[in-house]
């Protein structure tokens, strides 16, 4: 009954909380197009509007997914980073900034600290050794993301704010490469300071959107998302409130766009008449992550592909993501934009090659969500184990029933990673369930049973011992692929 009552409720959260699968969209746009994206992103998409752009010698084609057009409305995340790139080679052009100089020497609040010691070309290389973000908490992360709410922390940060927040922050592995949020923030801010702009909103309107007519590239205020911004969705699928904020802008919240506006931007790109196109250069290698060997300009990742540069980067919000990515010597390049917060970075590369291995490593998908979910997830495995070896009433309540609920969900949560086979946790949902059912047996503490029993209860153990220690294991693995992931 212990576990049938489990199973139920892991049943249950599964149903409200866990993943929902999309099938892909009905295609419009380029045929040719449309054939390619479709094969580019299956397996196992799970977006409901995907919006795509393949530029060849310089003419551009467009292909949507779902309820979408080539003029819908996408949170782009991390690409933004790419703005401050071209804004840093640029403002150097002009002799308002020189790429050594440190950030104390724009952000005189940072003098004497640790964050105001490293120079502006560190910022957009992520090697200043800043951490990914400013302080804060994760828990209150993870529910806001379960629950589908904005980020506070994100909503809650200012420029000023993440200024003083930097002056106490310390350096880690600074020099090695190390993705930065909150160096990204900084960068920009530091460069709309050397301007003179009134903020970093105006300074990247009126040096890069102005100039490219990006005219539908929008920068949030806080609070305030565009009235037209397709619905996100977090990883799992679930409908996610947009993401507002000015402290991190620059590193890409709040910033929307479409595939119209975007396709101007690669074009400038293309023709080198962005402002700052030094930025695309690659001037150091990266020396970590799932991108060790592949080159970083300024904020770009340049790879090689069949002797020559390919450059391009990805952006993921709470809950949308964006993959720009060009080849300026084949002019030619590819967007791609998703209404749900999972990597679109293999697809988007390999529509620029035009080959199921186009030969430039992407970054791992991560599902945040199930790395929430395996947290939560557990501790009620943990119980399980528990219970295995109690025989009181309390304890088996909590080890089987709640046991149970967690291997549900935890199994149900797992299934739509393309990347994990699905027997891979059937098989660990049936090594907890079958340790559930010994466990279920009312046995007393384990030193006080007679032999006959010991066998048993310690199988039951050692089942349910090996099912939390996968889980951990699975947790573990998953952990070490997020700060891998350059997505904001």
């Amino acid at each position: 009954m212990l576990l049938l009552i489990g199973a139920l409720v892991g049943a249950l959260m599964l149903l409200v909380l866990g993943p929902r699968p999309a099938a892909l969209g009905t295609p419009t746009g380029d045929a040719v197009l449309a054939r390619d994206a479709t094969a580019a992103l299956a397996p196992g998409t799970d977006f409901s509007a995907i919006s795509v752009v393949r530029i060849r010698d310089g003419q551009p084609a467009w292909a949507g997914f779902g309820d979408v057009g080539a003029d819908s409305r996408f949170e782009i995340g991390s690409l933004t980073k790419t703005f401050n790139g071209l804004l840093l080679a640029d403002a150097a052009e002009r002799g308002e900034v020189r790429l050594d100089d440190r950030l104390e020497t724009h952000l005189a609040e940072l003098a004497g600290t640790a964050a105001g010691s490293v120079t502006l070309e560190e910022l957009a290389q992520h090697t200043s050794g800043l951490p990914n973000m400013a302080p804060m908490s994760t828990l209150r992360i993870i529910a806001e993301d379960l629950a589908g709410a904005s980020y506070s922390a994100f909503g809650d940060a200012t420029p000023q704010g993440i200024i003083e927040a930097s002056k106490t922050i310390p350096l880690t592995s600074r020099g090695s490469w190390s993705y930065s949020n909150l160096g990204a923030a900084l960068l920009g801010f530091a460069l709309a300071r050397a301007a003179g702009a009134p903020d970093w909103t105006t300074y990247v309107t009126q040096r890069l959107f102005t100039p490219l007519d990006m005219t539908e590239t929008l920068v949030a205020a806080t609070g305030a998302p565009a009235g037209d911004l397709l619905q996100p969705h977090n990883p799992n699928g679930n409908p996610m409130a947009p993401q507002t904020g000015t402290g991190y802008a620059p590193a890409g919240i709040g910033v929307t766009s479409t595939s119209t506006d975007l396709t101007k931007y690669a074009q400038a790109l293309l023709s080198g008449t962005a402002p700052g196109m030094a930025a695309l250069g690659p001037r150091i290698r990266i020396d970590s992550g799932a991108l060790a060997g592949q080159q970083m300009g300024l904020a770009w990742v340049v790879s090689d592909a069949d002797g020559h540069d390919v450059t391009w980067h990805n952006g993921m919000t709470g809950g949308m993501t964006s993959m720009l990515v060009v080849d300026r010597q084949a002019q030619a390049g590819v967007i791609v934009l998703g209404n749900r917060a999972r990597d679109l970075t293999g697809a988007g590369l390999i529509l620029l090659a035009g080959t199921d291995d186009p030969g430039i490593p992407a970054p791992p998908p991560v599902d945040g969500d199930t790395v929430a979910w395996v947290a939560v997830g557990i501790p009620l495995v943990l119980l399980f184990a528990f219970g295995a070896v109690r025989g009181r009433s309390r304890s088996r309540v909590l080890g089987q029933g709640l046991g149970a609920a967690g291997a549900v969900l935890l199994w149900g949560i797992a299934q739509p990673w393309d990347w994990a086979p699905p027997w891979t946790f059937g098989v660990a949902l049936g090594v907890g369930v079958a340790g559930g059912v010994i466990a279920a047996m009312r046995w007393h503490r384990l030193p006080w049973l007679p032999p006959r029993r010991r066998a048993p209860a310690i199988i039951a153990f050692v089942l349910g011992v090996a099912w939390f220690c996968l889980m951990v294991g699975f947790a573990v693995y998953v952990g070490t692929l997020i700060p891998r992931t350059p997505a904001g």
